[in-house]
């Protein structure tokens, strides 16, 4: 190999090595996209002689340098930015103060192939490798790729080579896989749970309500071994303490609570629609209201607003909560994905009606051991904030009067230097007991609790059962008095059934992949 190939080599490999190593370190085997990009990349100079391959890997060379230097200068994701179509009106004023390094850079890519052009056909000849072997890698190659179709496609340059031939035949819908987080709605428009009402009769005001939680531990709660302060006000609340969330990131673990799909799908998002479609075919109007981006989810709801986020969850969504509650729809369904106690906590929580003392000026730096009890202080008080709102929801729907049933639980839990690895925050590269094992609250009216006495004990029942974010949805709907499509055999209904003591609760590790969340690894302190 000349010196050539080594150096278009490396720079082909960097955008492999940076802006595309892994969308998050929990997503995909880093290693695995870049091993998938050399493959793509060798197999490809192998049959080509180098003046074709050269010319042929031009764009994605200039490309690939282009998006590391959009990532590292403006921290623009410039595949998603390609996705999102911008006006070039608008897009000019942020490119035009690099319009002339971009077209140094592509002169200076095309220098070499101009070169090579230049000189005798003989010095640019390719050793060729005999024809079984050449047969043999391409057949291999095509048989991985087409088994590991969900991780070849994410690796570059077969990521942006996928999104442009979907985007070429208008299949958005496929980039969703070759790209999860791309500003593309998976969900497919014409999607049904065959949902009904069951026969009887049912209230005239019904409003059920889910609360969708952020990074919140289960055993944190007063009611679940924490600190007393932490807690529902509710005495008539039932709190679930031992609850495994779908995954250890919103972003996963918020499609699939809302889903009916298992942990270890390929997707990020799922083309099915979400449980909100249930309720609309069975009578009722469903909204959304976030603090969180639409990407995360993709909401199908009737009505859905995005409000900004202000210091609690309390003054960012009630006000547009108690507008929906207003509305004049007898049947509702509202879905509410707060911001609850994600980090910075002290960000999360008004230090002056807070419970505990913590010092936030130590919160800007990764924990230790002389600062994690501040760290923790100020978890417990975003906590505590976050079970606040809960509360404030349940006071609302009292207060709008009917049959009511609310629902809580987090979308994911938090790593709090727990043992011996020392790990902080969530999302990280391998799931743990302590950033997906989360709580779960329900809550009734009168009325609801009167026309389903028995379901009510049943969930009261459950209470210490060992349960799975698969099951909310369920128990939801049933709770609605809904029947519907849904092939998952785990998923139970916590008013009508116990789940099984020895079942396994699948959490997603990554996309494609699940592990059996009761047998994460702990370590012990001072121990990897």
């Amino acid at each position: 190999m000349s010196l050539i190939d080594y150096v278009w080599g490396a720079i082909l490999l960097v955008p492999a090595l940076s802006t595309f190593w892994s969308t998050h370190v929990w997503d995909l085997g880093a290693t695995y996209l870049v091993a998938a990009t050399a493959a793509f990349f060798g197999l490809l100079r192998a049959i080509l002689g180098l003046r074709v391959f050269l010319v042929l890997t031009y764009v994605p060379a200039l490309f690939g340098v282009l998006a590391v230097g959009a990532d590292r200068l403006r921290d623009v994701n410039l595949l998603e930015a390609a996705l999102i179509r911008p006006d070039p009106h608008e897009a000019w004023p942020v490119i035009q103060p690099y319009a002339q390094w971009i077209a140094l850079a592509a002169v200076l890519f095309a220098a070499p192939i101009w070169v090579l052009f230049r000189m005798p056909s003989t010095r640019t000849a390719r050793r060729k490798w005999p024809l079984a072997a050449l047969a043999t890698v391409t057949v291999a190659s095509v048989i991985f790729g087409a088994i590991f179709r969900d991780t070849v496609l994410r690796a570059w340059p077969l990521n942006v080579i996928s999104v442009a031939a979907a985007s070429a035949i208008g299949r958005d819908d496929f980039i969703s896989t070759v790209s999860p987080y791309a500003a593309i709605n998976p969900r497919s428009a014409s999607a049904s749970w065959g949902a009904s009402r069951l026969p009887g009769l049912h209230p005239q005001n019904e409003t059920y309500i889910l609360i969708i939680g952020e990074t919140v531990r289960a055993d944190r709660l007063g009611a679940c071994g924490g600190q007393k302060q932490v807690g529902i006000s509710q005495l008539d609340a039932i709190i679930y303490c031992d609850v495994t969330s779908g995954s250890s990131s919103t972003h996963t673990s918020v499609p699939l609570l809302v889903s009916r799909e298992m942990p270890g799908g390929a997707f990020r998002v799922s083309k099915d629609a979400t449980f909100m479609k249930a309720f609309e075919e069975a009578g009722f109007h469903t909204y959304w209201l976030a603090v969180q981006e639409r990407g995360i989810a993709w909401p199908d709801a009737n009505t859905d607003m995005f409000v900004s986020i202000k210091r609690t969850d309390r003054e960012s969504l009630l006000p547009s909560l108690r507008l929906m509650l207003a509305q004049n729809a007898p049947k509702k369904l509202i879905v509410v994905h707060v911001y609850g106690a994600h980090f910075s906590y002290c960000d999360r929580y008004d230090p002056a009606t807070a419970a505990f003392q913590a010092d936030c000026s130590k919160l800007s730096e990764l924990p230790d051991d002389s600062t994690l009890p501040d760290f923790l202080r100020a978890f417990d008080n975003a906590v505590a904030e976050s079970l606040r709102f809960v509360d404030a929801v349940i006071s609302e729907a009292a207060q709008a009067g009917g049959s009511s049933f609310v629902m809580y639980t987090a979308d994911h839990g938090e790593n709090l230097l727990d043992d011996g690895r020392k790990l902080f925050q969530h999302a990280l590269k391998d799931p743990t007991q302590w950033d997906t094992r989360v709580p779960a609250v329900m809550w009734a009216s009168d009325e609801w609790r009167a026309n389903n006495s028995a379901r009510w004990e049943r969930l009261r029942a459950n209470h210490e059962a060992k349960v799975m974010h698969a099951d909310l949805v369920p128990t939801l709907l049933n709770s609605a008095a809904i029947r519907y499509v849904d092939e998952r055999q785990a998923a139970v209904d916590l008013g009508a059934m116990s789940p099984a003591a020895d079942r396994t609760r699948w959490v997603m590790r990554r996309l494609g992949e699940k592990v059996d969340g009761d047998q994460l690894r702990r370590v012990e302190p001072g121990k990897q």
